[in-house]
């Protein structure tokens, strides 16, 4: 009898083990699918664009680290866009732009 226990609770163990690695998998991908930013790199110009893909106004926080550098400290901008609008970068040559946060534009903007 205590041995068909034990079988029971570790397949309930395992049971719930796999759930929650299932549905942590899911809201990461959640979260990495639900951004409204995305950086779009074209080699023509050597410049990246940011493009708001979502309904709502989005103030996006950037930085930008170049190659090289002597201090090593990267530029960091904000940047507000509207619904479904893009805009080209200021930055040119090599180096590696990332998006650090987005966040709804504050009022009156």
């Amino acid at each position: 009898m205590s041995n068909r226990i034990k079988k029971t609770s570790l397949l309930l163990g395992f049971a719930l083990t796999v759930f929650g690695v299932f549905n942590f998998a899911n809201t990461a991908q959640a979260i990495a699918i639900n951004k409204c930013i995305r950086v779009i790199h074209n080699p023509q110009v050597s410049r990246e664009t940011l493009v708001n893909t979502c309904s709502k106004c989005i103030t996006a926080k950037i930085k930008r680290r170049r190659p090289g550098s002597a201090t090593g400290t990267p530029t960091q901008r904000e940047f507000n866009l509207q619904p479904g609008s893009h805009l080209l970068l200021p930055f040119k040559g090599p180096g590696q732009t990332r998006i650090t946060s987005e966040l709804p534009c504050p009022f009156g903007r």
